[in-house]
């Protein structure tokens, strides 16, 4: 008798299009705050869903811009107007028990040190030039100048050599045969890169907007099941809810993965929004003249399509057999707003709850409270990124705590926890900041700091004051480390005061693409003069490092 055996393939994956599912629910509803903010009656479960999606996403999408504007607002005077500032550190000091005297006479140096740093910076202008200089027990010590625009970086040690050393850009070769590194044209800023990154509020929602009303159309009422007499409670806030569960067979799941891709793969929007950028930066980089490999529009839309083929290719050849569902659960007030949202696996029996997203968000009086987090599907207690932020703010007064979490088993990489108080009063604002911080690895003993800082920031149409304070307390101090370390420091900026540049010429600059060695002679000779005259200066200081 002949027995056949049947071997079946090992199935791919099939949790593919069922995250694909997930993470579009998340993502592309960001566009039903368009699609259906017009609809006024909603009665069906699937129709009581999308309208609060909608809801909680204009909600979101009105606090992100208000957040956005008053940042701009901040920093306008720093992108428009040249700023002086001047920043100064104080009061520094270092607990530690020392055996070695000579590392105990500079511990005690630094209680009498200041270290004070001048800046000038023109976004506009593409400039910027300051100084460093270190004090010890209120005699200035030593100071470093430094200056920098489109095309030129220069620095000098005046106590030590009279002459900047700069390099221009337009040296750009001579630079290159002389010290083998290729430079640019000219320094590319921040601001310059983000101008190129930055996307147009209005045109990613009329791009994300067809994708949501994809995903809308293909949820079937079957989907959706409410409970309406179900409750939110959170951090001791307590609510009424609805409680929406949206499911997902692998079926369906592939399904709608499917449609999101071919979409995706067809869609100039998209393609355009993606390329435009990658297109501004490499230019940008290019005609600066970084060396950069751009790819050809044509040649990025073939790997742009390639990788949208390669995605449907594993979804198709993912496997439908499995019972293993995605479901999400939501949790809604009586004005539409999502208080919570839980994406889980069900596993292959539905009963098992593997979660691999969830979120709280709400505002209620003066409260607001926000927790993103993602989870390790495979174990979701021991494998978790998260955010928490939670504040009340009465009468200009916030009190809060924010909490941020890397953990991939029961040892968390990183746990950084903050509580903090702020007071606002007119153009001043006052804050206190706590802070935990751990850290841990497979290698080494969790490493444990605590400490606070204290801020008093003034705002005139001028400029800003501050005045700060720092502490960092090492909780698991070994004998080899200092028990904390602490630090004043004080700020004032200036806005619209203009700088100057000085012009590089010979008898004040030292071209370091062209230095000659009778010039670096020259340098060395006069360093050194003045080194020696520092120390004969400074004698006492220098005695006190000498060994015994």
């Amino acid at each position: 008798m002949e027995t056949t055996t049947n071997v079946n393939p090992p199935r791919k994956s099939s949790k593919k299009p069922l995250l694909i599912a997930g993470a579009a629910a998340v993502v592309i509803l960001g566009g039903l705050g368009t699609a259906y903010a017009k609809f006024d009656l909603f009665k069906s479960a699937k129709t009581i869903y999308l309208q609060s999606e909608a809801e909680s996403m204009m909600k979101f999408s009105s606090n992100v811009s208000k957040a956005y504007g008053e940042y701009e607002e901040y920093m306008k005077p720093y992108l428009e107007k040249p700023v002086h500032s001047t920043t100064e550190l104080s009061d520094i000091a270092i607990d530690a028990t020392i055996p070695d005297p000579q590392a105990q006479k500079i511990l005690d140096l630094l209680k009498s040190a200041k270290v004070v740093m001048q800046s000038n910076i023109d976004e506009q202008k593409h400039q910027q030039q300051g100084n460093l200089e270190v004090h010890l027990k209120d005699k200035k010590l030593a100071t470093i100048e430094y200056f920098m625009n489109d095309s030129q970086f220069g620095f000098r040690l005046p106590d030590f050599y009279s002459k900047y050393g700069y390099m221009d850009l337009k040296d750009r070769d001579a630079l290159k045969q002389k010290y083998g590194q290729e430079m640019p044209k000219r320094f590319l800023t921040y601001r310059e890169l983000m101008e190129a990154v930055r996307f147009n509020q209005d045109e990613v929602k009329s791009v994300l907007t067809p994708y949501a009303l994809l995903y809308a159309d293909s949820i079937k009422d079957t989907q959706v099941a409410i409970n309406k007499d179900a409750s939110f409670s959170e951090e001791g806030f307590k609510e009424s809810a609805r409680e929406i569960t949206v499911t997902f067979t692998e079926e369906e799941a592939k399904a709608l993965a499917t449609k999101l891709a071919e979409k995706a793969k067809a869609d100039t929007k998209l393609f355009d929004l993606i390329y435009t950028r990658y297109h501004n930066v490499a230019t940008l980089m290019a005609d600066s003249g970084y060396v950069v490999d751009e790819v050809s529009k044509e040649e990025f839309k073939k790997d742009y399509d390639q990788g949208f083929d390669d995605l449907l290719k594993d979804i198709s050849d993912s496997s439908t057999a499995s019972k293993e569902q995605v479901k999400m659960v939501v949790l809604v007030d009586g004005d539409h707003q999502i208080l919570s949202r839980k994406l889980m696996f069900t596993g292959e029996d539905n009963k098992q709850e593997n979660l691999f997203f969830s979120s709280t968000a709400y505002q209620k009086g003066a409260d607001s409270y926000y927790r993103f987090a993602i989870h390790n599907p495979e174990d979701p207690k021991n494998g978790e990124v998260s955010y928490t932020y939670k504040a009340t703010e009465q009468s200009g007064k916030t009190n809060g705590k924010l909490n941020l979490l890397v953990k991939e088993n029961e040892q968390p990489a990183l746990d950084l926890s903050t509580t903090f108080e702020t007071v606002k009063e007119g153009k001043k604002v006052d804050g206190k900041y706590d802070f935990a911080v751990v850290l841990a690895d497979e290698y080494s003993e969790p490493i444990a700091l605590s400490g606070n800082v204290t801020v008093s920031e003034t705002s005139t149409d001028a400029g800003r004051d501050s005045d700060a304070s720092v502490k960092i307390n090492f909780d698991q101090a070994t004998p080899d480390m200092p028990k904390g370390i602490s630090l004043k420091m004080k700020s004032k900026q200036e806005f619209g005061k203009a700088l100057e540049i000085p012009a590089m010429t010979a008898d004040n600059a030292l071209n370091l693409a062209t230095m000659t060695d009778e010039q670096m002679m020259e340098v060395q000779q006069e360093a050194g003069a003045a080194a020696e005259k520092f120390m004969a200066e400074n004698a006492e200081l220098v005695q006190q490092f000498m060994m015994p």
